[in-house]
Formats: C-alpha cells, sequence, structure tokens
C-alpha cells in the first residue's frame, strides 16, 4: 500500500506532538561531528529551541559551525515500526529580543499546563552572562522521513529518506 506525502506530513506532525526530546548533530570547525540529546520545543515558523551549557561541545560547535541537523524519533517503537523526523538548518544562541521570544515559545510549548510552566519557567536573565546556560534556536531549511513506500530500487532491504513539505505551523493551522 502506498503511503502519500500529506500522510507521511501528518505522521511528522505526530511524532513531532508526541516525542518530548530531539536529538541535535553538530561538527566542530574541524568537522568533528558530535550529537545530543535535548529537551525541545518548536514554534510555527520551523524553528526549535533548546537550553544548552554555553560551554558544551555541541553549542561550541554551533558557534564555529551554524549548520545542524537534528531527529525527533519514538527511541521505543514496535520492531521495524520506528519513524522520525529529521531536518536541517542553522543554528545560534539567542540574544535581546530574539531571547525573550524563545523564552515564551520554549516554555509554552514545553509545559502547556500553566501551574507547571510557572513552577519550571526561568526569564531570560537566566541565559545571560554570567549564568551557564543558554537558549537556542535552529532556524529548519528541510524535513524529511522514512519512506514506507521503501527503497525505490532496494524495497524494504534498505532504509530510504524521502524530503517532505513539512511545516510546524501546520500543528496549529498557521501553515
Amino acid at each position: 500500500m502506498s503511503v502519500s506525502i500529506e500522510e507521511l506530513c501528518e505522521t511528522a506532525g505526530e511524532i513531532l506532538r508526541t516525542t518530548r526530546y530531539m536529538t541535535l548533530g553538530t561538527a566542530s570547525a574541524a568537522g568533528v561531528p558530535m550529537v545530543t540529546p535535548l529537551a525541545h520545543a518548536w514554534d510555527d515558523q520551523d524553528a526549535f529551541y533548546w537550553i544548552s551549557g554555553s560551554d558544551a561541545v555541541h553549542s561550541l560547535n554551533i558557534e564555529h559551525n551554524p549548520a545542524v541537523s537534528l531527529v525527533v524519533f519514538d527511541s521505543n517503537p514496535t520492531d521495524g515500526g520506528g519513524q522520525g523526523l529529521y531536518a536541517h538548518g542553522r543554528a545560534e544562541m539567542l540574544h535581546g529580543d530574539a531571547l525573550t521570544e524563545g523564552c515564551e515559545v520554549y516554555y509554552s510549548r514545553r509545559y502547556p499546563d500553566p501551574a507547571a510552566r510557572a513552577k519550571r519557567y526561568q526569564p531570560p536573565a537566566r541565559f545571560r552572562d554570567p549564568a551557564p546556560n543558554r537558549l537556542y534556536r535552529a532556524r529548519i531549511e528541510s524535513y524529511s522521513v522514512l519512506d514506507p513506500n521503501g527503497h525505490p530500487v532496494h524495497g524494504d532491504e534498505v532504509s530510504h529518506r524521502v524530503t517532505i513539505p513539512f511545516r510546524t505551523g501546520r500543528l496549529s493551522g498557521a501553515a
């Protein structure tokens, strides 16, 4: 049975709605890779947010090489049932108004319950010097998922990703 691009976009949205962690991929200026699992949030304009120490390897990598990749996936799928939302884009540490906006997005998305958000919320000042943590944002340029239709040549023997026209705004009706 063939799965449509629209169905793949719906799957991508479901993955994003139900998975609270992502794996971020960065590379140093010399090209040394690093992957890191992180709590994340997203906005309706294809930006993902996370909090990290400014001295973490992946944070230092972003300073020198802002190109990033990420994957949001269910780490406990049934055998053969795994699916992830893959993305790549460019990341940055947030400052000024972007930091204020980023805090609002991060905490409202991570903690939709107002009581939980009130307990967990950290103001922008907690992400400025001399504090050790920073808020980061990756603006996503493209998304892909595993193609359940199989590889065009090798069928189910080889995993195959397909680029999809997914946008995070579709989750709130903004796209």
